[in-house]
């Protein structure tokens, strides 16, 4: 046989086999909360929780999903890296320039309004 067959039956498997060990894993945490809720304290119960996580969190991070994941977080840091913020002068600046124009815009639809309404006041006055 091929090693590349090898290799790609021996990577479908262990997806399926690390795939069983997150479903084990989160079916164990249920039961042990449905089953045992009473008869363990709480210490012992956050211990048990952290672990489950830990251990559910470690596979998961080694699915293909999760160096998907991973390589995902990685890019985003990356791109975030890259932002050039705008200053605290430049982004008073702005605000300043759309303020203005909101209120000049506004200002400007009032009047039409004003000139629309008196025109329609006019139109319908005469016709009576």
């Amino acid at each position: 046989m091929h090693i590349h067959k090898l290799y790609d039956i021996y990577a479908k498997y262990t997806e399926k086999i690390k795939w069983l060990c997150i479903t084990t894993i989160i079916i164990c945490m249920i039961l042990n909360y449905i089953f045992f809720i009473y008869q363990y304290s709480k210490n012992i119960k956050i211990i048990f929780f952290v672990l489950y996580h830990i251990l559910l969190f470690s596979i998961f991070l080694n699915t293909l999903v999760g160096k998907k994941i991973i390589i995902f977080t990685k890019d985003v840091n990356i791109e975030l890296s890259k932002i050039i913020w705008p200053s605290y002068k430049e982004t008073c600046q702005t605000t300043g320039i759309v303020l203005l124009l909101i209120t000049l815009t506004s200002v400007f639809v009032w009047i039409l309004d004003g000139i629309i309404l008196h025109a329609i006041s006019w139109i319908l006055t005469s016709r009576l």
